[in-house]
């Protein structure tokens, strides 16, 4: 296999081997329609050479809805506003796909008016809320929503779906046996824990038909009890059978900086961004300056992490494996891809700072990527568009909630 070759996944044509991984933009209404300026940061990914392109996740019910700037595709109403940003794009001739999600017990009442919902009860680090368990009847809705969301994304105009089921958003709290205790049909073996998601390929391919849908989930968990690689490695092949045409890998399950990792803290961006903070006293900001390096944790390793769990998942299965997670140079490109540990990279970051980087690299200009990993893009995307920083504090910041979010 090469980098900068035509491939074909799930149909769907890629003038190379990299994509764009999903990355919140922060751009969706009141309402939950996506706004047109999105359309903008698509069209110049897609001048800038990617593959294909994950947009930012959809939520597929207003309760999964993880942040106020999340788009919904949760009714049909939305259908004209997802279609105007994919007859934009259908010019440039690269996929699009839309990912769908559900911030289960991630999500926060302020934003959706309701508590979280999640396969078991659990509370929440990253937002210090208490999740509700799921009854069978919600659990048969969600199933129902997602493969709704699933039809109207085919409906706008879009070239497949990706389901995400990792970062510890709903399904993958179902996947994760650290966040699924249940004890009924939905929990206990692994095969039970991936149940909601088979009847949701199952339902989708009843709307849809053969259309494209991959499916993101996490290799490896940090929590005592998480999932591990060998258990991600059965989840796979379970996906494969469920009819999913591509399995994307990441990691982390409510360890924000497990999945993006960055090599400190970015306090200031945390004082700056979060209005609660900015807001607050000088004697509690010094207090969180001094107590959130030592709360927060950082990993090691920051460059292709996941690239290992990838690759055994790509020994176990048939359909293509994705891999992101701190993929940043052309040689580490050119080595994932052509020793086969996986059949497509997907990046974040990189993308954030040059939409072009792929050109750039397909052309011999560039060699990695500029992105320092501050990790103030993701930080600050909660409470305005999508941006990059590189490591510099804004001189002013909207006054709507703020904090981490989906990479």
């Amino acid at each position: 296999m090469e980098v900068f070759e035509n491939t074909r996944l799930a149909g769907m044509e890629l003038k190379n081997r990299i994509i764009r991984a999903a990355t919140h933009e922060g751009m969706g209404g009141s309402q939950g329609f996506p706004r047109e300026e999105l359309a903008k940061i698509y069209e110049r990914l897609a001048r800038g050479g990617v593959g294909a392109i994950i947009t930012g996740y959809a939520g597929v019910q207003r309760e999964g809805r993880a942040w106020p700037n999340m788009p919904l595709i949760d009714r049909d109403e939305a259908i004209p506003a997802y279609q105007r940003i994919t007859a934009a794009i259908k010019p440039y001739g690269t996929p699009l796909i839309l990912q769908l999600a559900h911030g289960g017990g991630m999500v926060k009442p302020e934003v959706t008016g309701g508590p979280p919902l999640a396969p078991s009860r659990h509370r929440y680090q990253l937002t210090g809320e208490t999740a509700v368990e799921l009854t069978e009847v919600q659990i048969a809705e969600i199933v129902e929503s997602f493969a709704r969301g699933v039809e109207r994304a085919k409906l706008a105009g879009y070239d497949g779906v990706e389901i995400h089921a990792a970062h510890g958003y709903l399904l993958s709290e179902f996947l994760s046996p650290w966040l699924n205790r249940r004890t009924d049909r939905w929990g206990g073996s692994t095969e039970n824990r991936a149940r909601v998601l088979r009847e949701i390929a199952e339902r989708s391919r009843e709307l849809v038909g053969d259309y494209p849908m991959l499916v993101k989930i996490n290799g490896d968990e940090t929590q005592p009890g998480g999932m591990r690689v060998e258990e991600a490695v059965r989840v796979a092949q379970l996906l494969q059978q469920a009819s999913f045409d591509a399995v994307e890998v990441s990691c982390g399950s409510d360890d924000f900086f497990y999945t993006v990792r960055v090599p400190r803290v970015p306090v200031d961006a945390i004082l700056e961004m979060d209005p609660r903070l900015r807001r607050a006293s000088s004697l509690k900001k010094r207090i969180t300056r001094f107590f959130l390096p030592r709360v927060i944790k950082t990993y090691p390793g920051l460059e292709n992490y996941n690239t290992p769990a990838a690759e055994r998942i790509k020994a176990a299965v048939d359909i293509p494996v994705i891999v992101l997670g701190g993929i940043r140079k052309l040689s580490a490109i050119r080595e994932i891809i052509e020793r086969g540990r996986a059949d497509y990279v997907s990046m974040c970051r990189p993308f954030i700072i040059e939409p072009n980087i792929v050109e750039k690299m397909r052309a011999g200009r560039q060699e990695e990527s500029r992105c320092i990993n501050c990790g103030y893009c993701l930080i600050g995307v909660p409470a305005a568009p999508l941006r990059c920083y590189f490591g510099r504090l804004p001189k002013s910041v909207p006054e709507s909630p703020a904090g981490p979010v989906e990479p």
